[in-house]
């Protein structure tokens, strides 16, 4: 019976990386042959290979350690931790790169209100991480929050996956955020006596995703002030 509960659990981790592969074949993975977006510039390049590769360690540190490798898993938690700060760093260059080569004529300040997804998800998964690094002697809120980050980093792919079978707009936000909380559901036990309540508690921190986006860009007071620490971050005119 364990075993089948692993297997359930692992599915999931598996559908977040078919998400993930889908979600950025066009302009990344598979761009020769889709032919779609701008160009690869080196950052973003080096952008998506960093990433690709925590998600590799990523996925070795889980399967790892939910087969017992204990010894395996923390050798190479070191290099785990040094590609995700690299991610994170490079992802919030890409962001803000991003933004400052819009033209203000032709775009307004659409690059500003579209930052707000991709800072969200940095936070989100800077946030896990930290917690994951903090309870690293822990090892049931270790694994929550590893699982937490993983499928929070994702939720940019997932929307971009969705935009395969709806349109653009708030329904892709919100969507591949509430994709990878259930993800993060599925791939978390509920029905162990050892970390049910821990589950369960990491589980609301994570659902805070779906609430703090709408208070926060969606209300009216909210709006004008994320503007402008938007424009004082990447320089971009109001």
């Amino acid at each position: 019976m364990a075993e089948i509960s692993k297997s359930k659990h692992d599915l999931f981790v598996v559908l977040g990386l078919l998400l993930l592969l889908v979600g950025f074949a066009p302009t990344f993975y598979l761009k020769p042959v889709f032919g779609a977006g701008k160009p690869l510039t080196l950052l973003v390049l080096a952008h998506g290979v960093t990433t690709t590769a925590w998600i590799a360690v990523f996925v070795h540190q889980y399967f790892t350690a939910s087969r017992g490798s204990l010894a395996r898993h923390k050798f190479v938690g070191v290099l785990g931790a040094t590609l995700f700060g690299l991610v994170i760093a490079l992802s919030i260059v890409t962001a803000v790169v991003r933004v400052t080569s819009a033209d203000p004529k032709l775009s307004g300040i659409s690059p500003l209100t579209g930052l707000a997804y991709p800072f969200w998800v940095l936070v989100e998964v800077v946030i896990f991480g930290a917690a994951a690094f903090a309870s690293i002697r822990r090892r049931e809120w270790h694994r929550q929050f590893q699982l937490a980050a993983f499928f929070s980093l994702i939720a940019p792919a997932t929307a971009r996956a969705l935009r395969f079978v709806i349109s653009a707009g708030p329904g892709v936000t919100y969507g591949s955020l509430l994709i990878s909380l259930l993800l993060y559901a599925g791939a978390t036990s509920f029905k162990d006596d050892h970390s049910g309540k821990l589950s369960r508690a990491a589980l609301v921190i994570v659902g805070v995703q779906l609430v703090a986006p709408v208070l926060l860009f969606l209300s009216l007071e909210g709006a004008p002030l994320w503007l402008q620490f938007a424009s004082a971050l990447t320089g971009y005119p109001l």
